[in-house]
C-alpha cells in the first residue's frame, strides 16, 4: 500500500566557504558529509537538488562547472542506492520507497521530484478510487496531492510522464482502472 508523507529537507548548518576551497579537495569530507545527510533525510532525491541542497549549505549560489565535477565524484562513491531516470541520477536512502510526498512548493519544485515517486502518487490516487477516472479528473487530483496550488507546464510534464508508465492501467477509453497498489 503507498502512503503520502510530508517532504522534509535535510538540516544542514550553514558554513561559509570559497570555490577554491572546494576544487582543492580541502571540502571533500564535509561535502560528502552534507551529501549523506541530504540523502538520508530526502532521498529519493534527483542530483540537481542533491547538489543545489549541499552548496547552498556551504554559501554558494550553484554549482558551476568548476565545481560540478568535484560534487559528481564524490556523489558517485556515496554508500547508497543510485538509480537513472530520464538521464538523471537519482539517490535513494535504502529505506522501502512505497510513498509519496507532499512538499511547499519552496522545498521542492515539480521538476525536482523524481518520476518514481509522482508514478507512486498516481496509484495511490487510483488505489483510493472505486471508478475510473478521466484524464483531467486524475491530472487534478495529482496536482492537489503534491500540494500544488495551479496546474502549471512544469506540474502537468511530470503529470504526463508519470501517467505514461506501464505501471498504470487504463482501459481502451483512456480513463484509468482503479487498481490495489
Amino acid at each position: 500500500m503507498i502512503e503520502k508523507r510530508k517532504y522534509r529537507t535535510a538540516e544542514l548548518p550553514v558554513i561559509e566557504t570559497e570555490p577554491e576551497a572546494i576544487i582543492s579537495g580541502a571540502m571533500d569530507d564535509e561535502i560528502r558529509s552534507r551529501m549523506e545527510r541530504t540523502v538520508e533525510a530526502e532521498g529519493p532525491i534527483l542530483e540537481p537538488l542533491l547538489f543545489k541542497r549541499v552548496i547552498n549549505s556551504m554559501s554558494l549560489k550553484k554549482v558551476g562547472s568548476r565545481i560540478e565535477p568535484v560534487f559528481s565524484r564524490i556523489a558517485s562513491s556515496l554508500d547508497c542506492t543510485i538509480t537513472e531516470e530520464d538521464g538523471v541520477k537519482v539517490f535513494h536512502n535504502d529505506q522501502e520507497e512505497n510513498f509519496f510526498r507532499t512538499a511547499e512548493e519552496s522545498d521542492r519544485y515539480s521538476y525536482q521530484i523524481p518520476l518514481s515517486e509522482a508514478i507512486r502518487c498516481i496509484q495511490y490516487i487510483i488505489s483510493g478510487t472505486e471508478r475510473s477516472l478521466t484524464k483531467k479528473e486524475l491530472a487534478l487530483r495529482f496536482r492537489d496531492e503534491f500540494g500544488y496550488e495551479r496546474m502549471g507546464a512544469q506540474v502537468d510534464l511530470l503529470f504526463m510522464r508519470a501517467s505514461l508508465s506501464p505501471d498504470i492501467e487504463r482501459y481502451g477509453n483512456g480513463r484509468y482502472k482503479p487498481k490495489e497498489y
